[in-house]
């Protein structure tokens, strides 16, 4: 009976391990023996959970994905305005790539290192911004039911140029190691959800 908790608490610091060294650091330069080191598990443990490191990294990138959305949804939620809740997206984005030190996208660097479009990795980075692009739906669409100013948007399209924003940001960001471009974007994306030329 002892011995599952135990065991759950392993992987678990495998996984918190991995969520650690290979953003940090990255999926490919990150060798198993590190994590097995660094979780304070034997080679047995370690493997009769993740029977290859690709295992581990599916799991790094589902706890990941359950992390920054967390982090994006708890941003999200002091605001009660649609336009707000909407636009907090770009202050959430200012303070998290900040605080990672411009490190970037887990799952867009996760992607650079293994090219295979079809591979399970690859689903996982996906299955993520499939999510975030829901989500920006829903933003998008509560504005456009609850704000009469905005009662004519075209929420299909703004989650596409929305997203895409996004993604240039996270870019963006951490090529320079700024934030600087946020406010041009905000300020932009302002302009297109309000028609402006």
């Amino acid at each position: 009976m002892k011995k599952v908790p135990a065991e759950s608490e392993a992987r678990q610091r495998i996984i918190q391990t991995a969520l650690d060294l290979f953003y940090r650091q990255g999926y490919l330069a990150t060798g198993i023996n590190q994590v097995i080191a660094e979780a304070g598990v034997s080679k047995n443990t370690f493997y009769y959970y993740f029977p290859s490191k690709e295992d581990l990294c599916v799991a790094y990138l589902i706890a990941r994905h359950k992390v920054w959305m967390g982090w994006l949804k708890e941003a999200i939620e002091p605001y009660q305005a649609p336009y707000d809740r909407l636009m907090s997206v770009f202050t959430f984005l200012e303070s998290w790539l900040t605080r990672c030190n411009f490190r970037g996208c887990a799952f867009l660097n996760i992607a650079s290192e293994v090219p295979d479009i079809n591979h399970r990795i690859r689903k996982e980075v996906i299955a993520h911004k499939d999510e975030l692009r829901a989500l920006l739906r829903e933003l998008l669409d509560d504005l456009k039911c609850r704000d009469p100013q905005f009662a004519e948007i075209n929420p299909e399209f703004l989650t596409e140029m929305l997203y895409v924003i996004v993604e240039g940001i996270i870019g963006s960001c951490q090529i320079y190691g700024n934030t600087s471009l946020i406010a041009a974007a905000r300020q932009n994306f302002d302009r297109l959800l309000r028609g402006a030329p």
